[in-house]
């Protein structure tokens, strides 16, 4: 097997990212798929970053968004709300590769760093993906994750509609992110956050 371009022994045709994109915004104030940076929609430089890893990258959103988005095939998810685990679901039931690494449109410095490390913590403990455990937090994160598409099949309604339930469900390992490594999971929840952002990354 050869060695991907983000250093794991899983080559990008085995890989598809899927980036979620289908929530409200409401601490946002706008549709998050459409943030600018550098005039370029965000959700794009993601796709751009992670492309050579994988073999695919969709965005995940409800039915009322088009077949494609900014340039972007769009996967709709059917849930009727915004539930993490809809897109989660939605990433899953595609067909093609057996692994799915799922992203969040509003963390836009995720890079190939971030499959290696969620790749080994799944190889490591054996397990059909992997979720991430930043410093200081007491739980782990439903994004960005990494599942095999195997998983749908176990996914019942019991797992109910908490993303942090499924990981466990899921029986996903934990990576434990050091602290340098930090930086690619910066999130832009709020519009003083994202504004933040921009004045530290515009022009770069």
């Amino acid at each position: 097997m050869g060695v991907n371009e983000a250093g794991i022994g899983l080559p990008p045709e085995m890989i598809a990212a899927y980036i979620l994109a289908g929530g409200r915004s409401r601490r946002m104030g706008e549709a998050k798929s459409d943030l600018l940076l550098n005039g370029e929609p965000v959700v794009r430089q993601i796709a751009a970053r992670i492309r050579d890893q994988v073999a695919s990258v969709r965005l995940v959103m409800k039915p009322d968004a088009g077949p494609t988005v900014h340039g972007l095939s769009v996967v709709h998810d059917a849930g009727t709300d915004t539930a993490l685990v809809h897109g989660i679901r939605a990433a899953l039931a595609e067909p093609g590769p057996d692994w799915r690494w799922v992203l969040a449109c509003d963390m836009p410095l995720v890079n190939g760093s971030v499959l290696r490390g969620l790749w080994e913590a799944a190889q490591s403990a054996g397990a059909p993906g992997a979720c991430v455990l930043l410093p200081g937090r007491d739980e782990p994160d439903p994004l960005p994750s990494l599942w095999h598409r195997d998983i749908a099949r176990r996914i019942d309604l019991a797992w109910g509609l908490i993303a942090r339930d499924w990981l466990r469900l899921a029986d996903l390992a934990v990576w434990h992110v050091a602290a340098p490594q930090t930086a690619c999971f910066e999130n832009l929840n709020t519009q003083a956050a994202w504004q933040d952002f921009r004045r530290r990354h515009e022009g770069a």
